[in-house]
């Protein structure tokens, strides 16, 4: 998916399609995102600068300050 806009105000990222909201932010670099849809949790991995988002079904998202992610297809992205 390609990355249409970010607002780093508001913690959203719009895709083709879709509005992300941001979990994670890795120094502008690379972001992790995630979406509720029909009550689902649907996660993202974002690489800023080739402005290209890559929906996941397993996190390899290390944050910023060493942080591990897991998602919870119910409840959403859980920091470890």
């Amino acid at each position: 998916m390609n990355i249409l806009s970010i607002d780093y105000d508001k913690g959203t990222v719009q895709s083709d399609y879709k509005v992300w909201q941001i979990v994670s932010n890795n120094n502008n670099e690379h972001l992790l995102c995630q979406r509720e849809e029909n009550g689902k949790f649907h996660v993202a991995e974002a690489e800023v600068k080739r402005k290209q988002m890559f929906e996941v079904k397993e996190i390899s998202y290390l944050g910023p300050n060493g942080e591990t992610f897991f998602l919870d297809p119910d409840s959403g992205v859980i920091q470890i």
